[in-house]
């Protein structure tokens, strides 16, 4: 079972969708720590300008705490400002109505936890995009927090039954390789090669969050998202 991590980013990007479409399993590593400039509270999106930033207004006093222990202003006029300026930037492109709805009622709801809307979203792209793994949450599997780095990876790894950890390319510079077989775990990595796709305004502009795609691609996003990535030994 090839099975892969990462944190419950807001609004991810489309590799990580492309990343989590090459596995079996995803951990949400929710018990990693939140760090204010992580794209855990913040994401690019399309604007007529270029680009811009998405940023949920987390207090600073989290800055260090685990990611599932942050918790959502209390003052929510950031997810009015969030939902009029998305409805402004994808209106007119070509499927923002076959998803519109979702959204809408999604910044209308009274979510406590960062992790909450965040998991949201993530549940609704991936039944979006077609793509159906197993999902568990890190803080939901019972791992001493005296584990760090490759050693805690790997027993989350165990604990879910993976055979095949899928990492991302940069787990090339810190991972401990010599670990895996030590438990009978392979080690793959995840190429991702950045596709061109019709965007809302002229040019392209890459790196956005992945309802950048679906809004402008609709059901042809599944088939972008897989022809993009691809593993390596």
């Amino acid at each position: 079972m090839f099975v892969t991590m990462h944190q419950p980013n807001y609004l991810p990007w489309i590799g990580f969708f492309s990343k989590v479409m090459h596995s079996d399993c995803l951990v949400l590593t929710d018990t990693l720590q939140y760090t204010k400039h992580s794209v855990t509270r913040r994401n690019k999106i399309r604007t007529k300008q270029g680009w811009g930033y998405l940023t949920i207004p987390i207090n600073k006093k989290f800055h260090g705490s685990r990611i599932c222990d942050v918790t959502l202003p209390a003052d929510k006029s950031w997810q009015w400002y969030h939902w009029q300026t998305i409805k402004h930037d994808y209106t007119k492109a070509d499927f923002f109505q076959q998803y519109e709805d979702f959204f809408e009622k999604l910044y209308q709801e009274d979510f406590e936890y960062l992790w909450q809307i965040n998991e949201e979203i993530i549940l609704f792209l991936l039944k979006c995009f077609e793509i159906n793994v197993k999902l568990f949450k890190s803080s939901e599997l019972n791992i001493g927090q005296e584990l760090e780095g490759t050693d805690l990876l790997i027993a989350w790894l165990k604990s879910v039954g993976a055979d095949i950890y899928l990492s991302g390319p940069s787990g090339r510079d810190y991972l401990e390789f010599e670990k895996f077989p030590q438990n009978n775990i392979s080690l793959k990595f995840f190429k991702f090669q950045h596709p061109v796709y019709k965007q809302r305004y002229p040019g392209f502009e890459p790196t956005m969050a992945a309802i950048d795609l679906l809004f402008n691609v609709g059901p042809q996003a599944s088939e972008i998202l897989k022809a993009s990535g691809s593993i390596e030994d």
